[in-house]
């Protein structure tokens, strides 16, 4: 297990963020010495002192906790206690077991995350239910010790290029060489990056927290919203506990900063369920299998994230990077779900059946459309579509299990 956790560092992103964090640190402290430097006379400076090492550990240990500590994952062949709730969830073929609320399955990690947020490619793991307070502290110390490093770097380097060093006036000699000068400047840049990108993810990450949503809930919640034009109950989401209680499903402080609950079950508004979400997300994926549309594929395509064999703007205009891409072979007949102008997102269609496991984006251009209506996936003529909905799943998680 240790093994398996220490691995986890040697991916491109935690290499990358964990040099930042100490190149950013080394030069941070190498100023604070030569422009503030500790002085057991001076209460300023050793706590300027003590604060500079403060920033650094709470960012490393948090950050380390994340990975290590992990999002938490769902067991493999989970299934409700009750059997009839089991119609209200959806079938994970990969982990063959149902996904829990606000469980989701991820495709790197090749599990069912409790409380999916998103794939982190920095941290090499998920942002789920265990580890988000610990990212959320990453980010908030990160921003503060970034802002702590450039009021020790800036000054310090503008006196070595700006004030010339008078010996009688009773301050500090600041000598730099060529390497850390410019290493030094180099900082500046690591740290108002960090600051920007991380700020803008930690503004996300807050909201998501005073909703009491993830990032894959919003876009839910989103399609719920649109809708409630088509139903008459509207729909209402079950985790929106008020403010406070919102805030301490991540930031326990009643319990120490325990987790919550078990990452299974959840606390609710009075006048929903634990399956109010998964019904709605049932729902939605029907209506996206209704308006999928089949293509039949004319042009093989061998997965490559950046196709220079086709049309320059294919390659331009990419998908998002962290999206899987799926190998086409000619002949093969695809379900698609997504539409961009250059790319489409579908899954495979054999013998009749959709290939959940292997899905992802591929250029447009190897593609048309599929109008042979003898071939289509679905034969209305053989399918009596029940008015319950939950009728219809049920039948459909019997197939797959």
């Amino acid at each position: 297990m240790f093994h398996k956790q220490i691995s986890q560092l040697f991916h491109y992103g935690p290499i990358i963020a964990m040099l930042i964090i100490f190149w950013i640190t080394i030069n941070g402290l190498n100023c604070l010495l030569k422009w503030f430097p500790l002085n057991r006379y001076d209460p300023l400076s050793i706590i300027n002192f003590i604060v500079s090492w403060f920033w650094f550990i709470m960012i490393f240990y948090n950050y380390l906790q994340c990975i290590f500590r992990g999002p938490g994952f769902l067991p493999k062949y989970w299934r409700p206690e009750l059997k009839e709730h089991e119609k209200y969830l959806q079938y994970c073929n990969i982990c063959k077991g149902f996904k829990a609320p606000r469980a989701h399955h991820c495709k790197t990690c090749q599990r069912c995350i409790l409380k999916f947020d998103h794939h982190c490619p920095w941290i090499n793991t998920c942002l789920g239910y265990k580890n988000h307070a610990n990212f959320c502290w990453f980010l908030f110390s990160s921003i503060l010790g970034c802002i702590h490093a450039l009021s020790m770097i800036c000054p310090c380097i503008y006196r070595v290029l700006f004030i010339p060093y008078i010996p009688w006036k009773n301050e500090p000699r600041i000598d730099f060489s060529t390497n850390t000068l410019l290493s030094s400047i180099l900082s500046i840049g690591f740290s108002i990056g960090v600051i920007i990108a991380l700020g803008f993810l930690l503004i996300i990450q807050l909201k998501n927290i005073i909703y009491n949503r993830t990032t894959i809930e919003n876009w839910i919640v989103q399609k719920a919203y649109h809708r409630n034009q088509q139903r008459l109950e509207p729909f209402v989401y079950p985790y929106d506990l008020g403010l406070k209680e919102n805030i301490r499903q991540v930031f326990n402080w009643k319990d120490s900063f325990q987790l919550v609950g078990d990452g299974i079950t959840w606390s609710v508004r009075s006048n929903c369920d634990q399956y109010t979400l998964t019904r709605e997300q049932l729902e939605q994926k029907i209506d996206k299998q209704q308006r999928s549309v089949r293509y039949k594929v004319i042009k093989s395509y061998n997965g490559a994230f950046f196709p220079i064999n086709y049309d320059l703007w294919t390659c331009i205009c990419i998908p998002y990077l962290m999206e899987s891409r799926l190998r086409i072979s000619k002949g093969d007949y695809l379900l698609v779900t997504r539409w961009k102008e250059y790319w489409l997102y579908g899954k495979f269609i054999k013998s009749d059946t959709i290939i959940e496991q292997f899905r992802g984006w591929f250029p447009r251009c190897c593609v048309r459309e599929s109008m042979d209506m003898n071939n289509l996936w679905w034969d209305t003529s053989s399918i009596e579509f029940s008015s319950n909905l939950y009728e219809r799943n049920d039948m459909n998680m019997k197939k797959l299990s």
